[in-house]
């Protein structure tokens, strides 16, 4: 049908040649490649029409002759170059090309963003320098960071529209798992709990830095070989008495579910907002523990610090007997008695001789959950779908 006509080959960038007559599939296709060469050759190009059915287009040079005419064929799907005249000879190479955009790096860099998701914009500023002879500034390639993970592991609106169906693929899949989406006017709180009991776990919160934000709430338990599990986990909108009833009420159905009525659980947690009050409400038996590292922070940040401060904290705080423990905290009381009425009137358990002997778990920290918060670091910036399937 087109004897003179040429059908474009997929040359890769670096070795692109336009010619008249050269057949592209589609109008994407031509004005794909079009950029790509523009882009090789280092020039921009001013657009005189442009349209459904042809593109006309000049050197962005106004002193250079350079111009090119595309249309449609009659089949009314692929595409031609009908004219390409004129040379670039009164026109320098561009570093900086007008002709580079999001989209197009975006397409350009993907197979290295999905190789290595945290390649640092420096990196990637100095990959274009390299392959393209282009200057890009910094603060672009953090969309094309964002378009990549999108298309790479989907939208972050598309993921949360499947939750109600992967909720209950879930209950389908694993016999005895819980599953639960609730949709609000302010967003979604999604919920997924694992069917595993332990008397003693810890409950955290850790932020998403996704398009949506939100909080991550999880609860890890501890088992017979000192080694964590992951009980349940959570996303709501903030972090707040009502998002931590809303988990602590699911996870106490899911105990009921499963034939277990125990009312005496210990957990363990910072001093963070809404857990107390929510927790006694659901758990209204429970023992409550506070994390002794997140306790130390505090104290230095009241200005309880030092060397002295930091051995005679942890000596108290790892005691197994009163007697070291009074010790420790006499001669804190030495140190500074605020510091000594601080501490004395923490009404969680934070030291060791106080914990209930029934409990086989010594932990006073929650270094084992921020294991688990370290381990999904990596995904909380993913879309929804993306960080429950990592954490799965």
């Amino acid at each position: 049908m087109y004897r003179n006509g040429k059908v474009w080959a997929n040359l890769p960038f670096g070795s692109i040649q336009l010619e008249p007559w050269l057949i592209f599939e589609n109008k994407t296709q031509f004005h794909e490649v079009f950029r790509d060469f523009c882009v090789q050759e280092g020039f921009a190009v001013s657009v005189d029409y442009a349209d459904n059915y042809r593109y006309t287009a000049r050197c962005l040079i106004s002193d250079c002759n350079w111009r090119i005419h595309a249309a449609v064929l009659v089949d009314k799907v692929s595409w031609a170059i009908k004219k390409l005249e004129g040379e670039h000879r009164t026109c320098g190479r561009l570093e900086e090309n007008p002709m580079v955009y999001s989209a197009w790096l975006c397409r350009q860099l993907r197979q290295d963003l999905e190789a290595n998701p945290e390649t640092p914009v420096e990196s990637l500023q100095r990959m274009c320098l390299e392959r393209f002879k282009i200057q890009v500034k910094l603060r672009l390639f953090y969309k094309v960071k964002c378009l990549a993970r999108e298309q790479i592991h989907g939208g972050f609106v598309e993921s949360y529209a499947i939750l109600p169906k992967y909720a209950e693929m879930i209950k389908a899949t694993n016999p005895g798992s819980y599953a639960l989406i609730t949709w609000t006017d302010n967003g979604v709180n999604g919920e997924r709990v694992l069917e595993w009991l332990q008397t003693h776990y810890r409950d955290d919160g850790a932020h998403l830095s996704g398009y949506y934000k939100g909080i991550m709430l999880t609860a890890v338990g501890i088992d017979g070989n000192n080694e964590i599990f992951v009980i349940a986990y959570g996303l709501v909108d903030t972090e707040s008495i009502k998002s931590w009833s809303y988990f602590f009420r699911n996870l106490r159905h899911l105990f009921a579910q499963n034939g277990c009525q125990k009312e005496y659980w210990t957990f363990i947690s910072d001093r963070m907002r809404g857990v107390e009050p929510a927790l006694f409400e659901v758990f209204p038996r429970a023992t409550r523990r506070v994390c002794c590292q997140h306790l130390y922070s505090n104290c230095k940040t009241a200005g309880w610090s030092g060397t002295e401060f930091h051995k005679l904290f942890w000596i108290a705080a790892n005691a197994y007997n009163e007697y070291v423990y009074d010790k420790a905290m006499s001669k804190i009381k030495k140190y500074d008695a605020a510091a000594f009425e601080y501490m004395t009137n923490i009404e969680e358990q934070w030291t060791r001789h106080k914990f209930d002997r029934v409990v086989c778990c010594d932990h006073n920290t929650t270094n084992f959950v921020e294991s688990f918060n370290s381990f999904t670091k990596d995904n909380r910036d993913m879309p929804v779908f993306t960080l429950l399937e990592g954490i799965n």
